[in-house]
């Protein structure tokens, strides 16, 4: 083998190697960012419905605050994965360059090394017979020696060719594949340039709707106060009628440790009890999203979605209580075992007190309140009081 032909094929094994593995890790990185970017954009999507419904009756509210507050995030995780994907394809751009400058090298010392055999040729030629090349030798076997050179010739002649064949059609392919990147890239570009649009109105608007909730906190006191007093009553009935359950199932010996572990399994797997919509309100003590030092402790999360959601149960169980608490609308308790659900803020009803039922059974519909926000409240009891129904709940985008 000639030195020529070995740096040919060390060339396209190293070639196939450092091609092949960076860029299949690339589009696997690219592939999961694709996937992350339409589950945002269908979160986006779904909130604008939400959006919009909160300022078909007033636009100064705390349900379109926490609506636009959700919108901001989702398209602030849209734009940062538009620029992941945009960095990846610059690495991508970058490697696919490095293999073009490395083909051009090759490329331009093969056609040096077949121009010099070509010249090498003709020179020798001159005045030279291949027949008479072959016919002079002195012996059988010295003809034979000369018949397999002028063939090893001409076949190396012939494969040199091939080699820049080959490596002149790589070449046009990985150039195609930049010029395909780049495209890409400036679409990506574009995207982002719209999200950031768009995002700029989004806090633009949330500014102004922060000044004008600001402007009315003596409204939002009051409405707070009626709201803590309303939660107060629904968690002391709700504990009220765990504990007696608790007492009965115990008076009656009732074994409740199959359907308990059951539950305890479904931790991070349990479905959403409404299809669309999201967490406008976190579990535990955080800030008010206008009053200054005021601060809110959620029993359970509350879930704005959109006008008449359909909620559905999460696990198997049986209707423990159903309940009316004004400013909490309808509440529907249901035991599991141990562990109970409770589904609040429903207008319509469409299950009866002691029925069993299943996941993804239909429980009633989401309450709209006077500010045109359908908000549901989602808790969950564990056997030493209320838990983080998040961390119940199977992970959603944003």
């Amino acid at each position: 083998m000639t030195r020529s032909n070995s740096f040919f094929l060390v060339f396209i094994f190293c070639l196939a190697t450092f091609f092949v593995a960076p860029n299949s890790f690339a589009q696997s990185e690219r592939a999961k960012l694709e996937k992350q970017k339409a589950d945002i954009i269908r979160k986006i999507k779904e909130n604008e419905k939400i959006l919009s419904q909160t300022a078909a009756q007033r636009n100064t509210s705390l349900g379109r605050l926490k609506a636009l507050n959700n919108q901001i995030s989702s398209r602030s995780s849209l734009i940062t994965a538009i620029n992941s994907e945009v960095n990846i394809l610059n690495e991508e751009i970058a490697e696919n360059q490095s293999i073009v400058d490395a083909m051009e090298r090759d490329l331009k010392a093969l056609k040096q090394e077949y121009a010099q055999m070509i010249y090498a040729t003709q020179k020798t030629s001159s005045g030279f017979n291949q027949l008479t090349f072959i016919f002079a030798a002195s012996t059988f076997n010295q003809l034979f020696m000369r018949m397999k050179y002028i063939k090893q010739y001409g076949e190396a002649r012939q494969k040199q060719v091939n080699q820049i064949e080959i490596v002149q059609q790589n070449l046009t392919d990985q150039i195609l594949e930049i010029e395909k990147q780049k495209e890409n890239k400036q679409a990506l570009l574009n995207d982002e340039l719209t999200e950031n649009q768009k995002l700029q109105g989004l806090q633009l608007e949330q500014r102004r709707l922060v000044t004008q909730l600001e402007q009315e906190e003596k409204r939002i006191r009051q409405e707070l106060d009626k709201q803590r007093e309303s939660e107060r009553e629904l968690t002391n009935r709700i504990e009220a009628i765990i504990e007696a359950e608790r007492k009965a199932a115990a008076a009656a010996n009732i074994d409740m440790t199959a359907l308990t572990s059951a539950f305890e399994k479904e931790r991070g797997k349990l479905p959403w009890p409404v299809d669309e919509g999201f967490v406008s309100s976190k579990y535990g003590l955080h800030a008010h999203p206008t009053l200054k030092r005021v601060q809110i402790n959620n029993k359970g999360i509350d879930i704005q979605t959109g006008s008449n959601a359909v909620v559905k149960t999460v696990f198997p169980g049986k209707v423990s209580a159903i309940m009316s608490i004004q400013g909490q609308g309808i509440t529907v308790l249901i035991q599991h075992g141990e562990y109970f659900t409770s589904y609040s803020k429903l207008k319509a009803v469409t299950v009866q007190k002691g029925q069993d039922v299943r996941p993804g059974d239909v429980l009633g519909q989401v309450l709209t309140n006077s500010d045109n926000v359908s908000e549901m409240k989602f808790r969950i009891y564990g056997k030493k009081g209320a838990v983080n129904p998040e961390t119940w709940l199977q992970s959603k985008t944003n």
